[in-house]
This record gives structure tokens, sequence and C-alpha cells, in this order.
């Protein structure tokens, strides 16, 4: 089974210091451990895709001239190899069928 967050590819990083809440820590170590990758590598992903999907963030950057990671900016990252974003279509409607009489 596939998961959400590919596995970790080797890339240059500056550190941060940051406070979560120990149920959030928690979890995360949990989803650390199931992944087999580093707290960075998890939390890195988690932004990136936050990035990616949130709309008004990708037009208020583009607005203000931001440059965004290659990752947000619409391509999906795996192994250090970019791949064009898969974009799901929507289900078709069912045709000839009406709507029951109640």
């Amino acid at each position: 089974m596939a998961t959400v967050i590919p596995k970790q590819p080797k890339k240059e990083r500056d550190q941060i210091t940051i406070k979560l809440d120990r149920d959030v820590l928690q979890t995360l170590e949990h989803y650390c451990r199931y992944l087999e990758s580093s707290r960075d590598y998890v939390i890195n992903q988690c932004l990136t895709f936050i990035f990616r999907k949130d709309r008004p963030f990708t037009e208020w950057s583009a607005s203000q001239g931001l440059t965004v990671c290659a990752a947000a900016n619409g391509a999906a990252v795996e192994h250090g190899v970019e791949k064009p974003t898969i974009r799901k279509a929507k289900p078709a409607v069912a045709q000839g069928r009406l709507p029951m009489e109640q």
C-alpha cells in the first residue's frame, strides 16, 4: 500500500527550533516510525503539501512575486525527481437516470 508521503531523499537543510503540543509530537513520532523516516523529513513533506494545496496562499505568493519551493509549485517530487502533478478526473454523472418520485 502506497503512503501519502514518499521515502526521504537527501537534501541540504537548515535547522530551526519549534515547539509542538505533546499529543501532536507523539502522533508525529508514530508517523515517523510508520514511514521509517525522520521528523525533519515528515514535517518538510507536510509543509510542502500544505503550500501546494492552499490555493489562496499560492495566489497570494504569486501576487507578491515570491519564490516557493519547486515541490510546492505544482510538481510532485519523489526521490529527488520532479514529476508532473496528476489531477484526478471528476466522476461522470450517470446518464439516462431520472430521479425517483416519492
